[in-house]
This record gives structure tokens, C-alpha cells and sequence, in this order.
């Protein structure tokens, strides 16, 4: 069984207007910088999980400034969802920095996403006063309706690529101070957050209620950090970011990563299944 925790999908009047969006929406400009960036809708993804043997998937929505846009996107990600009962898992997503964010992210749990995600502050850092608190309000809101919250974390030093975001892990631990009782999937390994467990104090508390997925790990990091991961007690979702990676361009690594059979069942579906079973 693969459950694929970290994929996305776009309506396809927005993936149309492609060259437009990138003037309009910084998030968008910063991240589908080249014109092959794949996006790709529903059917699509559908088609891509009988062919990788995915079980199911939790569908990310972009985080857009305009409000009608990320209301659209939720509610295309919600309606695919009606249509395929138990296959995908539908996340909701808004700029955080959009004056009408909370109400969207509000509207969106009430109509039935699964969660938050994948939210992120592409062009600022975690901890700068004004992304803070948003993030810190949406967190919340999550805590109260009992759902998680997919936040976009990378590393903070390495190579520079598109959607790169200036994320220090200090600002990321001031927002999970903040947010003591929300459950987050950091993305893509949480940026190296995790290494910092084998510090003795501080560290273990804030991460306790934090999961992170091998989002883009053939790009980012080598396989055998899995195994050192998992040891330490870090449950880890498998997730491709498909379209970017199909869940095949994994398989290697997975081998490659020194994981025993249970450790890799845990990552293949067992930790998707515990964290994103519904409230």
C-alpha cells in the first residue's frame, strides 16, 4: 500500500492563465519560474495514481493572494474530493499574507478540507512579525476544528531553486511555540528541523506534535537521512510533490536508505494513515 501525503493540483482555467498569474501573485511568480513547471488537474493525478499503485493522496491547494482565487482552488480540490470518495484528501490553502486569509481558511474547513496546507510564506521568513501571526491565527483555527496543517519548510542553506524560500528555523520554531497544540506535516524533511532532536533540551517538546514528509528528497537530501530520521523517532509520510516527482522517482531511494521493512511500511502508509485520520 502507498499513500502519497504530498501532491498537487490545479483547476484548469488557472493553470491557462499561467504567464498572467506569475504578474499577479508573488507566490506563484517565485516558484513556476520556467514555463515547463508542470501543473496538472485532477484526472491527471487520478491517472497517475493507478499507475504508481497510490492508494491515496492528499491534494495540496496553492497559497493565492487573491481571494478569489484560492476560494476557487479550495473548491475545486473540495469537489474532486466528492468525487472519489477515499482517494483524495482535500487540503485548502491561502497567502497568508491575503487580508482575507482566515475567512477563506475558516470557509474552507467548514465545507470539508481535511486541513491546511500546503501553506508557506514564499518571499519572507517564518518569524517576521506580519507572516507570524497569520500563520499563527490559521494554525490555530486548525487546532480548533482538529485538523493538520501542511506547512511548506526547506532547508535554509544548500542550493538555490525555485520556491526557495528565506525560512530561518528560528522563525519556524517561533511558530511552532505558538502553536503548541496544532499538528503540522513540515514538508520536505522540515527544512533539516529534525536533525536538531539529538540537541538534549528545547527541541523534542516543540517538534512533539510535528510529522514531515520526503517531499522532493531526490532533490535535497542523500536517501540514508530517512534511516537516521526514523531512528530518532520522526515519523515521516511519503510524498512525491507530484506533478514535480512522480512517486516512482523514489524507489531508489527508499532502497537505498537502509530502512527495515517496518520503518518503511511506516513511511509507505502507516504514519499517513494515523495522521491524517479524520477526527
Amino acid at each position: 500500500m502507498l499513500i502519497d501525503s504530498h501532491v498537487h493540483i490545479f483547476p484548469p482555467e488557472l493553470a491557462a492563465e499561467r504567464e498572467r498569474l506569475k504578474e499577479r501573485e508573488p507566490y506563484f511568480a517565485a516558484i513556476f519560474v520556467h514555463p515547463s513547471a508542470p501543473m496538472s488537474d485532477a484526472a491527471a493525478l487520478l491517472t497517475m495514481m493507478e499507475n504508481e499503485g497510490v492508494e491515496r493522496a492528499v491534494v495540496c491547494a496553492f497559497p493565492w493572494r487573491d481571494a478569489g482565487r484560492a476560494r476557487a482552488h479550495n473548491q475545486y480540490i473540495l469537489e474532486q474530493a466528492r468525487r472519489s470518495p477515499g482517494r483524495l484528501v482535500p487540503l485548502a490553502a491561502v497567502d497568508p499574507l491575503c487580508p482575507h486569509a482566515l475567512a477563506e481558511a475558516e470557509r474552507a474547513l467548514a465545507e470539508g478540507a481535511a486541513g491546511l496546507g500546503e501553506v508557506g510564506a514564499y518571499l519572507d521568513d517564518l518569524g517576521e512579525p506580519r507572516v507570524l501571526q497569520s500563520l499563527s491565527l490559521m494554525a490555530r483555527l486548525c487546532a480548533e476544528a482538529g485538523k493538520p496543517m501542511l506547512l511548506h519548510t526547506n532547508e535554509p542553506v544548500g542550493h538555490v531553486y525555485p520556491g526557495k524560500s528565506p525560512m530561518t528555523l528560528g522563525g519556524l520554531a517561533r511558530l511552532l511555540s505558538a502553536c503548541p497544540n496544532t499538528r503540522f506535516q513540515l514538508a520536505h524533511l522540515g527544512g533539516g528541523v529534525f536533525f536538531y532532536l539529538w540537541l538534549k533540551r528545547g527541541v523534542k517538546k516543540l517538534l512533539e506534535n510535528c510529522v514531515t514528509d520526503c517531499s522532493a528528497l531526490p532533490f535535497l537530501f542523500r536517501p540514508v537521512v530517512l534511516r537516521y530520521l526514523a531512528e530518532s523517532g520522526v515519523k515521516i509520510l511519503f510524498g512525491s510533490d507530484w506533478p514535480l516527482l512522480t512517486p516512482g522517482r523514489y524507489r531508489r531511494d527508499l532502497e537505498r536508505a537502509g530502512l527495515d521493512p517496518e520503518q518503511l511500511e511506516q513511511i509507505r502508509f502507516r504514519n499517513a494513515l494515523e495522521f491524517w485520520a479524520q477526527p
